[in-house]
């Protein structure tokens, strides 16, 4: 069976000028969080939501893919041509995702549900928290496939805090 998408963010500069935008045109509503990093899509059928845009670090929307067994799935991504961003990391509400990067650098998301079979939705209530960001922020050393072009990563802010070098001794 094919993997179905599940869940998908977006960024946002501006919470109540996205609300406004997607009411106007679509008649969506929207929930923000307690710490107002968050914004989920409520009462559609799908499972969206947007991360504030200072907090993300994917280039593009990230699209979330259930899977019944996270590891192995991450492991066929390295054996594809992939490039692994996030092993492991909490689900709010239950479950686990992984992030990867295709080999043109689009950054995707594998979603395993505790418990459950892949097919399931994420409840509506839950929204993974700022996954672009701790993708950006991984360091686990990514082996590369023999033989295949690696993805592009994805853009990652600089260190505000950034060391300079020094200088070159004449």
């Amino acid at each position: 069976m094919a993997a179905e998408i599940v869940h998908i963010e977006f960024r946002s500069a501006n919470f109540a000028r996205t609300t406004e935008f997607y009411a106007r045109l679509f008649d969506w509503r929207t929930e923000q969080n307690a710490s107002a990093s968050y914004m989920k899509l409520s009462g559609g059928a799908l499972s969206g939501g947007w991360v504030r845009a200072d907090l993300v670090q994917a280039p593009g929307p990230i699209a979330y893919l259930a899977v019944d067994d996270l590891a192995a799935k991450l492991a066929e991504v390295e054996r594809a041509g992939g490039r692994i961003l996030v092993q492991k990391l909490p689900f709010a509400g239950g479950g686990e995702i992984g992030l990867f990067a295709d080999p043109d650098g689009n950054i995707m998301g594998l979603w395993h549900r505790k418990g459950g079979a892949a097919s399931a939705a994420p409840p509506a209530t839950t929204t993974p928290t700022s996954t672009a960001s701790a993708a950006a922020k991984s360091t686990a050393p990514v082996e590369k496939p023999a033989g295949k072009a690696p993805a592009k990563p994805a853009p990652v802010a600089k260190a505000a805090s950034a060391a300079k070098k020094p200088a070159k001794k004449k």
